[in-house]
């Protein structure tokens, strides 16, 4: 069986015993903290339904997103938006059956965060991963503390500090993607939980999830404040934002 229903930036369709979110925000799905929030709220609406096997957290259109929006990294919103992304972290995380990140297209900054917290990652051939902030004169808080213990402490370091993008075979052989599998074949992955018990997934993953950083809200908020003390008490920062926005090449003064 087959439903749909729709939300104002997240799709819900259902096919049998697995449940499709799907990011609907055009052009490039820009996670906003509304999205964000509509996440959260989409996955708690869902916690309480047993039946539900297993979540598949995808991106409509060109893109699983583009990364958050950075015009809410200015001082006045980062609190707020760096807010949200966490919870939405920590949300997929503790979801009580398993949650897979779909992607296709781009995936950066705040969206490969996001991935980052969900139980496994399959990745169409032209997915392009990666974490630009460094380029806005930005650190991504979230990926500082959950990059290295998914890909080790150099692989991470070297995608955060260069921002350079992934390919998906890159982000594979560092184990950020688990598959890569063409879009029109992600159905197996619907194949694959249907056919399994979904009480079990979900005690399986109560058991995985007795390996997850106990800490990690801890640490999240410990690297927003980093972020929010820090940052934007140099320059560069509002010169980053302003080169993103007038699309020119920033000009640092490295103060």
């Amino acid at each position: 069986t087959k439903g749909r229903w729709e939300a104002e930036m997240i799709d819900v369709v259902r096919h049998e015993r697995v449940v499709h979110l799907v990011i609907n925000a055009p052009p490039v799905n820009v996670l906003d903290g509304a999205i964000l929030r509509e996440l959260i709220e989409r996955l708690r609406e869902l916690e309480p339904d047993e039946t539900v096997a297993a979540v598949l957290l995808s991106g409509e259109g060109r893109c699983f997103s583009a990364g958050a929006s950075v015009a809410e990294h200015k001082q006045d919103q980062a609190d707020e938006m760096l807010t949200a992304l966490s919870e939405a972290c920590l949300a997929l995380a503790a979801f009580p059956a398993p949650v897979v990140a779909a992607v296709h297209g781009a995936c950066l900054g705040g969206a490969m965060e996001l991935i980052s917290y969900c139980d496994f990652v399959i990745a169409a051939p032209d997915a392009t991963l990666g974490q630009p902030e460094i380029k806005l004169a930005f650190l991504p808080p979230v990926a500082c503390h959950r990059l290295p213990l998914l890909t080790g402490f150099q692989n991470a370091a070297y995608t955060i500090l260069s921002g350079d993008n992934l390919s998906a075979e890159r982000a594979q052989a560092m184990g950020l993607v688990q598959k890569i599998l063409p879009k029109e074949e992600w159905n197996e992955i619907d194949d694959l939980f249907n056919g399994l018990s979904a009480p079990v997934l979900r005690i399986t993953k109560q058991a995985l999830a007795g390996s997850f950083d106990r800490n990690a809200a801890e640490r999240l908020e410990s690297f927003k404040e980093l972020f929010l003390s820090k940052l934007y008490e140099l320059e560069d920062v509002a010169e980053g934002i302003a080169s993103f926005e007038e699309r020119r090449a920033p000009e640092w003064k490295h103060k």
